[in-house]
């Protein structure tokens, strides 16, 4: 077991209650994926942040979620058809107030400054990337840090796909890996030797399912839940629970779990008991039906991006 998925078990045990994770940062206030909205994340009290990299034609990691830019940007076209320099680096965010395109080296030096040592991260190794990226990031890692010591407590990348295993243990050696998918089937068949999960909420949704978390944990590993912008939801996660939950409004759960009371909880677990109890044949039926779908696409996805 690594730093981080020991401290993730030991702290959540002192804590009592699932760390909040800013999502793209406080992205239900600010642009996903910017300064901006990682900086709020960490002044709304997150105890981390989470964002995604895509690597660009001149071997620069930007902070970005689709390969394209046109969604959240100003500009047009693949990210990896596009240098940083002299193109990606002038655009902004179509949302306002309008952000420039952050890289990781942004992100390492904020987490870098002394106050924000406690602030963990998940990187977000988005599948159509090649697992060369890993190289790319391993290389901004030793220009910091050659043994890469000072991030292996901090940093932990996530990734979708077991092709990106064999370089992350190679070139990125103590930074922990966490599976983030979709299939609890797909986690257990091909991602056994990670660090921890990171799981669509709805495929935990379930006793069965909740045994995945129990399992997980007898092994020292922690279970993530995203995205989660409920209340219900973010409930739920603590009963069950999960050790960081995935969310885009930040303030509301920093906020929501240090006041939460003990009667929501229990009012909760008699709602779930009710629900998988009483309308057994129907949860039954529901999650058989999902439970295939999040195989299947868990299984698409595995062949899609094979190479």
């Amino acid at each position: 077991m690594n730093h981080l998925t020991h401290d993730l078990g030991r702290c959540m045990s002192r804590i009592g209650r699932p760390f909040v994770v800013g999502h793209r940062g406080a992205s239900a206030t600010y642009p996903e994926n910017t300064m901006l909205s990682i900086e709020q994340a960490i002044a709304d009290g997150a105890e981390a942040i989470e964002f995604d990299i895509r690597l660009t034609l001149d071997n620069e990691v930007v902070i970005m979620h689709d390969a394209l830019l046109d969604r959240t940007t100003t500009g047009h076209g693949l990210i990896s058809d596009k240098n940083y320099f002299g193109d990606i680096e002038y655009l902004t965010t179509k949302k306002e107030p309008h952000c420039p395109i952050s890289r990781f080296q942004d992100v390492l030096d904020l987490l870098s400054k002394a106050e924000n040592s406690h602030i963990w991260a998940v990187i977000d190794v988005k599948i159509q990337n090649s697992p060369k990226i890993l190289i790319t990031l391993s290389e901004i890692f030793k220009s910091r840090n050659k043994d890469f010591s000072e991030f292996s407590k901090q940093f932990s990348l996530g990734i979708w796909h077991p092709k990106f295993i064999p370089y992350a243990k190679t070139y990125l050696p103590g930074i922990s890996i966490v599976y983030i998918g979709v299939s609890l089937d797909i986690a257990r068949e091909y991602f056994n030797n990670v660090d921890g999960y990171n799981i669509k909420y709805i495929a935990l949704f379930g006793d069965h399912e909740q045994k995945f978390i129990k399992e997980a944990h007898a092994k020292g590993k922690p279970v993530f839940a995203w995205t989660v912008n409920e209340e219900v939801h973010a409930r739920n996660c603590h009963n069950w629970g999960v050790d960081a939950i995935m969310t885009d409004r930040t303030k509301l759960y920093v906020d929501f779990f240090r006041d939460q009371r003990h009667e929501e909880r229990s009012l909760n677990i008699e709602r779930r008991k009710y629900m998988f109890g009483q309308q057994s044949w129907f949860s039954f039926l529901f999650k058989f039906v999902l439970n295939g779908w999040l195989y299947l696409t868990g299984r698409l996805t595995l062949y899609k991006f094979r190479q």
